[in-house]
C-alpha cells in the first residue's frame, strides 16, 4: 500500500520501475504487439477449450493459457506501465460462458484444434525471436523476451508430443526413401541453414577478423567462427551427408591472406563491423527459428533448438559490448504523455 501511494506522488524517475526510461521505440513496439498478441491467443485458447470436452485435449490448453495468463502477459504489463503506458483491458475469461464441447455452432476436430495451436505457438516464437534480436540497447527489456522465447519454445515441445500421440500432424512428403529420413522441409532448412553459415556467415567473420586490431572485437568474431558458425556448419553438412545428400565445397578460407587491419583498399571502423555482425546475428536468430518452428522431427528439430540457444547468447555478447562503447546507433526513444 505504502509502495503504491509513493508512486502516485513521487516523479515517475523515483520510483523501482523495472525498464530504464525511456525505452525506444523499437522496444515499445515490440512489447505492445506481445503483449496484444497473448491477449488473443488466450482468446482463441480458450474457445478451443469450449470447443472439445476431450480431457486430454483440455489439459494441454489450460496449460498453455495458464501460462500466458499468469506469467507472460503481467510481466509484459508491468513493463509497459512503469513507462507509463496504458495497457489494454483483459477480455472475459470465455470458459465462464458454457460447458466445454458446446461452446461454438462450428465443431472443429481436436487435430483440427492441435494443428492451429501449433501455428498459433509457431507465431508466438517468431515474434518473440523478433524482439530478441531488435531489442539492442535494454538488457531488461531482451532478458524479458529471452525468457518468453525459452517459455514458447517448451510449450510448443508439448504441443508436438501431444500432437503425436494423437497422429494430429499431416507428415510432409519425405526427400528420401529411409523411414525415418528428413522431409523434404527438413532437408529445405538444413540446407539454407547451411547455404548462409558457407555463403556469408564464415566469409563475412572471417573478412572482419582480418580488418580490426581491436582485441575485445577479435575475441567476440572468433567466438562467432569457432565456437558457433564452424561447429553449426559441420552439424549440419554431416545431418545431410547421412541422409544421402551431396554438400558443395566450403569456401576458401579468408584468414592470414593479409595482415591483420588491412582487407583489401577499403577499411571498416570497428563500429562498423560491430553493426553489421550484430545485425547478420539478429537475421540468423530469425533464420534458426523459422527452421525450427516449421520441423515436426525431433531429430532435426533439436539441432536448430541448439542452434537458437547459441545465437542468443552471442547477440547478448555482441549488444552488450556494442552498448557499452557506443558503436550502436539507437533508435528514438518513446515515453507516453504521464510516462
Amino acid at each position: 500500500m505504502q509502495f503504491k501511494i509513493l508512486k502516485k506522488i513521487l516523479p515517475s524517475s523515483y520510483t523501482l520501475n523495472t525498464a530504464k526510461k525511456p525505452m525506444h521505440a523499437g522496444e515499445i513496439y515490440h512489447l505492445w504487439e506481445s503483449l496484444t498478441a497473448s491477449h488473443q491467443l488466450v482468446n482463441s485458447l480458450e474457445t478451443f477449450q469450449m470447443n472439445t470436452d476431450d480431457k486430454g485435449m483440455h489439459k494441454v490448453i489450460k496449460d498453455f493459457a495458464a501460462q500466458m495468463r499468469d506469467q507472460r502477459i503481467p510481466r509484459l504489463e508491468g513493463l509497459l506501465k512503469d513507462a507509463g503506458f496504458t495497457v489494454p483491458p483483459r477480455s472475459s475469461s470465455k470458459t465462464l460462458q458454457g460447458r466445454p464441447g458446446v461452446g461454438n455452432e462450428v465443431i472443429l476436430t481436436d487435430e483440427e484444434i492441435t494443428r492451429i495451436m501449433f501455428n498459433l505457438s509457431s507465431a508466438l516464437i517468431i515474434l518473440d525471436g523478433r524482439a530478441v534480436s531488435a531489442v539492442t540497447t535494454d538488457d531488461t527489456i531482451r532478458g524479458l523476451f529471452i525468457d518468453l522465447l525459452k517459455q514458447d519454445i517448451k510449450q510448443h515441445e508439448a504441443i508436438i508430443s501431444f500432437g503425436k500421440s494423437r497422429l494430429a500432424f499431416n507428415q510432409p512428403p519425405m526427400a528420401v526413401s529411409a523411414p525415418k529420413g528428413p522431409t523434404i522441409g527438413d532437408v529445405y532448412w538444413l540446407w539454407a541453414e547451411m547455404e548462409f553459415f558457407r555463403s556469408s556467415s564464415i566469409i563475412l567473420l572471417e573478412s572482419y577478423l582480418s580488418n580490426t586490431n581491436d582485441k575485445e572485437l577479435k575475441k567476440l568474431l572468433e567466438h562467432g567462427l569457432y565456437n558457433i558458425a564452424y561447429p553449426q556448419l559441420k552439424k549440419v553438412e554431416d545431418v545431410l551427408k547421412a541422409a544421402g545428400f551431396t554438400v558443395p565445397p566450403r569456401p576458401v578460407t579468408r584468414m592470414r591472406q593479409r595482415p591483420p587491419g588491412v582487407i583489401g583498399q577499403i577499411a571498416l571502423s570497428d563500429d562498423e563491423v560491430a553493426n553489421v555482425v550484430i545485425t547478420a546475428s539478429q537475421y540468423l536468430l530469425n533464420q534458426h527459428i523459422r527452421a525450427y518452428s516449421a520441423t515436426i522431427s525431433d531429430e532435426y528439430r533439436a539441432i536448430f533448438k541448439g542452434f537458437i540457444t547459441e545465437e542468443i547468447d552471442n547477440i547478448n555478447k555482441l549488444c552488450k559490448m556494442g552498448s557499452s562503447r557506443n558503436l550502436m546507433a539507437s533508435p528514438p526513444q518513446v515515453i507516453s504523455k504521464r510516462g
